[in-house]
This record gives structure tokens, sequence and C-alpha cells, in this order.
């Protein structure tokens, strides 16, 4: 079994609103949970910083100093024993990276920013947005039974695919999508279900 996490809200905190607060800009705190379209939130963002002139070391700064959620590493661990880990999320590699290294090197699936001349942030490559089925695909593709969590309707996708879905603290619109799907309040739920979806698999000789 492959089991494929989302990264923000997840098994760490939301990067773009500790930003928001350590540079006094409000409008980095608008996440996916508050606005589905990402290519629009990711164009307030880049406007929020473009207008402050910060660059990206210097918002790196901050995100590299983000740590895992208290349990998370507990979860990866556990979920290494049963099978493959991945992290598909539509962070950034560039702010990102670290979180996974601090998660034990997980394999990460995220975006990738463009930079100016001077380090500042001028645009942005999806290569995570509306991959995430895709990505689900070549793993069910090359024989892996697959297991995915996330909170919020940018995993859509990425649940969607999956043969089965966790939907992790979902936000309202996420739970009318998949009304009969399992949730996880926290990461002790979602090892239980995760374990569940493993003896289920083995079960059916999976």
């Amino acid at each position: 079994m492959l089991f494929a996490i989302d990264l923000e809200g997840v098994l760490a905190p939301e990067i773009w609103p500790i930003l928001g607060a350590r540079f006094e800009l409000p409008e980095l705190a608008l996440t996916t949970r508050d606005l589905a379209d990402f290519s629009e939130l990711m164009h307030l963002r880049i406007a929020a910083v473009s207008k402050r002139g910060l660059t990206l070391k210097e918002l790196q700064t901050i995100a590299h100093a983000v740590e895992p959620y208290l349990g998370a590493n507990g979860l990866i661990g556990r979920l290494r024993a049963m099978g493959n880990v991945v992290i598909i999320s539509d962070t950034f590699h560039e702010f990102s990276d670290p979180l996974a290294m601090k998660l034990g090197g997980v394999n990460l699936f995220a975006n990738l920013f463009e930079l100016d001349p001077q380090g500042r942030i001028k645009g942005f490559k999806l290569r995570v947005r509306g991959q995430k089925e895709r990505i689900v695909s070549g793993f069910k593709s090359a024989g892996f039974a697959v297991a995915a969590m996330g909170d919020s309707m940018n995993d859509l996708s990425l649940l969607r695919s999956a043969d089965y879905p966790v939907l992790y603290r979902p936000v309202q619109a996420l739970l009318d999508e998949f009304p009969g799907a399992p949730v996880a309040m926290n990461l002790d739920d979602a090892l239980a279900l995760f374990e569940a979806a493993r003896k289920n698999l083995d079960a059916n000789g999976g």
C-alpha cells in the first residue's frame, strides 16, 4: 500500500499564514480552506510579498523554521512500517523541502517558484496542481493500492483518485463531496483509519 498525504494543515502548520504574521501581511492569512481557487490565491500572495519587496531568501528564513505537528513523525514512521509514504501537496519545494526532511526524508511532490533577477517571487510552476490524479494513477498503474488524506478542496482530485480516501479535519465543502468517507480529527484517528485500510487490503489479498 502507498500512503499519499497532504502536508500543510495535516502534517505541519500552514506556512503562508506564518509568513503573514511575521511580515504583517494579512493577505497571507488566506489558505485553500478559505479560497479554493489556488491560482487566484497565489496571485494574491505574490502581489502582497512583491509590494513589500520581500525576496525568497527572506521568506525562507521563516518558512524553513516551521516544524511538523506533534505526532506527525510518529504517524509517518508507522505508515512506513505498513507501506510506502509520499507527500502530495500544493506547497512549494523552496519552502517545504526542509519540512519533508524533518519528517524523515519523505518524498515530496510540490510546486516551484519562478524568481526575478533580484530573487523575488514573480510567478510559479504548477507541478502538482491539476496533476494529483495523474500522480496517484501512476502509482496505481505500478500496482499500489493508494490511501490518501487531505483537508480541503484543493485535495479533491487526490482523494477522488485514491482507493481509500481519508478526510482530515475537512472543510464542509469537502465533507459534502465525500458524505460517506472516513474522517480523522487528529493524527491518532488518521493512523487508526490507515491501519484499518491496510488490514482490509490484506484481507482481500492485496
